[in-house]
């Protein structure tokens, strides 16, 4: 298969580097990648706005935007040949679990990639759920074992993105995978699961007056994590060894039965 690779924590991260090496045994790989770390971006993208592309190889580029930057500018640009089979977005440095998806740029890049008419799954490794994402070295992180994961299931992977739905001549599948797993060796096993709620404690922003005498914000993420879920969450599945697989909605999901209803 022809296969494109993005991340959020650029181009240079090892989570991506490994991920590349592992599925070029089996596959074409190309990457469009953040030139520097974009963690947190969600789904956001630059219009109007010339981003500076880097061709790092012949098959490597880094491009100077978010995740979703470059899943658009690979698929509309005009320099790969071809369309992608699938979109594969990590290996990223933390857990992306329950509401993390939300402000993931790892997963902004996969849920796009569905909405465009092209499978994308999203890959996170860490080593506690109950720790602040990337709290560890990256030479403590153990990638390899989700690139292995994924190379001997991707097919398996891709079938879970459902069928390919042409709605008013635009092409996209309804999920997008989200694959989290703790960084360890080898997995007790495999779980669907269910998005956790994740609470940072401690969130702050800091205040600061510079030499320019202006005001600046800075948020800062807290470092001890809540997870809120049930015996099927995601958070639950990586904490006892597993990999966890959530089947998420690309598109926003809504409660059906209000449309039923009229407003008075």
């Amino acid at each position: 298969m022809k296969l494109l690779l993005t991340n959020d924590d650029g181009i240079d991260a090892p989570g991506i580097q490994t991920l590349a090496s592992v599925l070029r045994r089996e596959h074409e790989v190309w990457i469009v990648a953040p030139l520097r770390n974009k963690s947190g971006a969600s789904s956001s993208l630059n219009m109007l706005q010339n981003l500076y592309l880097e061709r790092r190889s012949d098959k490597d580029f880094a491009l100077d935007g978010t995740p979703v930057d470059c899943v658009l500018s690979a698929f509309t640009g005009g320099y790969l040949p071809s369309m992608p089979d699938a979109v594969i977005s990590g290996i990223n440095r933390g857990y992306n679990l329950g509401t993390d998806a939300v402000y993931s740029g790892t997963c902004g890049a996969a849920r796009q990639a569905s909405l465009t008419g092209i499978p994308g799954i999203a890959l996170s490794v860490d080593k506690n759920p109950f720790e602040s994402a990337g709290s560890a070295a990256d030479s403590e992180y153990n990638y390899a074992s989700l690139a292995e994961f994924a190379l001997k299931n991707l097919k398996n992977l891709l079938v879970l993105c459902g069928k390919i739905r042409n709605i008013d001549e635009g092409m996209n599948y309804e999920y997008f995978i989200n694959v989290n797993a703790p960084s360890i060796d080898s997995y007790k096993g495999v779980k669907f699961t269910k998005p956790c709620r994740r609470f940072y404690c401690g969130d702050h922003t800091v205040l600061t007056k510079e030499a320019d005498g202006k005001t600046y914000s800075c948020f800062v993420g807290g470092e001890n994590v809540r997870c809120y879920g049930d015996e099927f969450s995601d958070a639950k599945a990586v904490a006892d060894g597993n990999v966890s697989i959530s089947v998420l909605y690309a598109e926003p999901a809504v409660n059906t039965e209000f449309c039923k209803k009229t407003f008075c």
